[in-house]
């Protein structure tokens, strides 16, 4: 109704997964990557998951509209059925006989028949099952014994599971650590951030022949804060909004009119709070943290305040805004891992486990380092420090700069440190931090498909295909289809050039501190210390 009104083709904001409108966000990016490295791969699992709206079935639109011609491929929309179902269902995709036979065995012979068929024609075969957290648990071993299916030269069936959190908790299960153990790539792809919310439904309105502007500053806020960065929310907010302004006759869409929007498609209940800054967003994506740490650990530390809410157009926090310099942590490093994931756009509920052996669940991976001032920022990620036996996250350093006072006048901001524990932050001068820091932090950093220790010359698997893949991107290169590589003396010699460019001793092993660089100059969407490298 609205589209002849602003101008539009069509409307911007359908919520069909339509991959001319997908919006290539870093972690966007970073995520079809990774369904690009599964198709080239020899066999096992892919994993994407992510909140509900995030995006995943719309990159794997756009991952079919770009998958090399030598590969065919199934596509499962609805998994929730048994395991005969399934096969049969991925037999019809595939498009070969399999008959009316309701036996598991005729159809996993008649696909091995096909997957072998392919394999004498050089060609491999992919099945992408999207909601993968509806698969039960008998269907979930059915489809590991498909990956058993190979020659003596590679497996025949490379499997992709879209799916949203709740499938990270069921493949955590101690009956499924078998499954879990064939997944060679993971990534978790995150809500967008303000810039990226603005740039998103910009992008939107540009697809579909519109003009920018349309939305105004408070408006895109609004937004924002009342969708959280899910697409899916922000297009039903969109959506409504333009439909309420061509109905009150104006061409802009103020806050107002989102206000109205919202409330029409989310209901009455809608949370108007905006998300907090990156350290203190950590109470809202953790929840039960601050239950968490009275219960479970059976410590004295008092009830956790409800933190301050602080407008995402701040660049840091102000000085009222921040506690004093004494500082209050947790007494146990497990609570300050929770925090420390939330930075990273994830939770774990399940406190039963280690942190750390949860985090590589979603491709993520712990260190501890003993660093210095300098170190810290050449890593530039934020980790746990320890204070006067107390964890806090470190996760954010503002350098030295000149900003203007109030009185017109300029003065010098000395460097800052801002650390959280839970829903309380707290600010340091760098001489405060230095003098109560012992050089020990334990970071997060996101590790490459199926990797287990660093890389050297004669080294072969997922983890060496991923990084030719991203040197490749780093050198300006399109990136190989095929996979297969040696870590060869080439290989080494750009990665030595590599560690030398950004600083590092050019040994020529991938170490994570390696990793951590060709992530950090690939942008991939990852926390920082400094704010102007966030997003």
């Amino acid at each position: 109704m609205y589209t002849d009104h602003f101008g539009l083709t069509e409307s911007p904001f359908s919520i069909a997964p339509n991959p001319q409108y997908l919006f290539m966000s870093n972690r966007h990016r970073e995520a079809l990557a990774h369904l690009l490295y599964g198709v080239q791969g020899d066999g096992g699992f892919i994993l994407l998951t992510g909140e509900v709206g995030t995006g995943k079935t719309t990159l794997c639109r756009c991952l079919l509209d770009q998958i090399p011609t030598d590969v065919e491929t199934a596509f499962v929309l609805n998994p929730l059925v048994s395991a005969t179902e399934l096969l049969a269902t991925v037999a019809d995709e595939f498009g070969f006989p399999h008959g009316d036979s309701n036996s598991l065995k005729s159809l996993t012979d008649a696909l091995n028949a096909y997957l072998l068929e392919l394999h004498r024609a050089d060609r491999k075969a992919v099945l992408i099952i999207d909601e993968a957290q509806n698969l039960s648990r008998d269907v979930l071993e059915q489809l590991r014994l498909l990956t058993n299916l190979e020659t003596s030269e590679r497996k025949l069936l490379q499997i992709i599971l879209l799916g949203q959190p709740e499938l990270l908790d069921t493949l955590a299960e101690k009956s499924l650590r078998q499954f879990s153990q064939r997944i060679t790539a993971r990534y978790h792809l995150e809500a967008l951030d303000p810039l990226e919310t603005r740039d998103y439904i910009d992008h939107r309105m540009s697809v579909a022949g519109g003009k920018a502007g349309v939305f105004s500053r408070s408006a895109l806020t609004k937004i924002f804060r009342l969708s959280q960065g899910i697409p899916r929310v922000i297009n039903l907010i969109c959506d409504r909004a333009l439909l309420g302004a061509y109905a009150e006759d104006k061409t802009s869409v103020g806050s107002s009119i989102v206000s109205k929007a919202a409330t029409e498609v989310l209901g009455p209940q809608t949370r108007t709070s905006v998300r907090l800054p990156l350290a203190v967003a950590a109470t809202l994506v953790l929840g039960v943290v601050a239950t968490y740490v009275m219960v479970d650990q059976n410590t004295s530390v008092p009830a956790l305040e409800t933190p301050t809410m602080i407008s995402p157009d701040s660049e840091r926090p102000s000085q009222a805004q921040l506690q004093p310099a004494a500082v209050l942590g947790h007494q146990n490093i497990h609570a300050a891992y929770h925090d420390l994931f939330a930075l990273w756009g994830t939770a774990f509920e399940d406190r039963g486990r280690e942190p750390c052996d949860q985090v590589l669940d979603i491709g993520l991976m712990c260190m501890q380092r003993q660093v210095t001032w300098d170190q810290l920022l050449e890593i530039n990620r934020p980790g746990i420090i320890q204070i006067e036996d107390q964890y806090l996250v470190l996760s954010e350093i503002v350098l030295s700069e000149i900003v203007l006072s109030e009185i017109v006048s300029s003065e010098i901001q000395g460097d800052k440190v801002i650390l959280f524990a839970g829903s309380e932050q707290f600010e340091l001068t760098r001489e405060e931090f230095e003098n109560r820091f012992d050089g020990n932090i334990s970071m997060v950093w996101r590790m490459p498909p199926d990797y287990h220790s660093p890389l050297k010359v004669h080294d072969r698997g997922a983890a060496v295909d991923w990084l030719v893949m991203q040197m490749a991107f780093i050198e300006g290169d399109t990136p190989p289809l095929e996979t297969g590589f040696t870590y060869n003396e080439g290989l080494e010699a750009r990665v030595r050039n590599f560690q030398a460019s950004v600083g590092l001793s050019p040994s020529g092993i991938v170490d994570p501190m390696t990793w951590i660089h060709i992530n950090s100059v690939e942008a991939v969407s990852i926390p920082t210390l400094s704010p102007g490298d966030r997003g």
